[in-house]
């Protein structure tokens, strides 16, 4: 895949992700409010190095049209997070969004102006329609974000998932690019 960056004043999401990174998203991945707040069975906590260096090789091609794309964030010069795109349907032309931010970074805006280069990219450079993607109801931080860029709510799954031995309830969101 080729080299993106996209910037906003002193943030820049970078992709594809290197190897060179592995240590800093390992750092920045092992938290268990990070674990807890995306829920998924596959983001591991502890996240070691290893886990880091899985995710950086895995495969975000089908050929030669990606169906993911995961760019680092950073504040400056230094790790911030994650956000990428995945499940890219071109036919549909839609993709779900999904992102963290690590510890201390958290509550400077970054993943509300990550986003807005996301959504721009993938109204722009990639032709998408519609983005979708979602948040569990105890997780305001990103509610706010999600709700600041402009997704709207399309509905609560109730007891969606089981983290920690909870059900939990998810808000899904959705935003159409015109």
């Amino acid at each position: 895949m080729e080299k993106v960056i996209l910037e906003d004043r002193e943030l820049r999401l970078i992709t594809p992700l290197t190897q060179d990174l592995a240590r800093d998203l390992a750092r920045g991945a092992n938290d268990p409010y990070i674990r807890k707040m995306i829920g998924s069975h596959s983001f591991p906590y502890p996240y070691t190095e290893e886990d880091a260096r899985f995710f950086i090789d895995m495969n975000r091609m089908d050929g030669r049209n990606p169906f993911a794309i995961d760019f680092a964030i950073f504040l400056i010069d230094s790790f911030a997070g994650i956000i990428g795109l995945k499940d890219i349907n071109t036919t549909d032309r839609k993709a779900h969004v999904g992102y963290w931010i690590a510890k201390d970074f958290r509550n400077k805006g970054l993943a509300t102006s990550a986003l807005r280069l996301v959504i721009e990219y993938s109204r722009s450079r990639l032709e998408l329609h519609r983005l979708y993607t979602g948040a569990f109801t105890d997780n305001p931080a990103s509610i706010k974000v999600l709700t600041r860029c402009g997704f709207q709510v399309e509905g609560i799954a109730r007891d969606y998932m089981i983290v920690d031995g909870q059900y939990r309830d998810m808000m899904n969101f959705a935003l159409i690019l015109q």
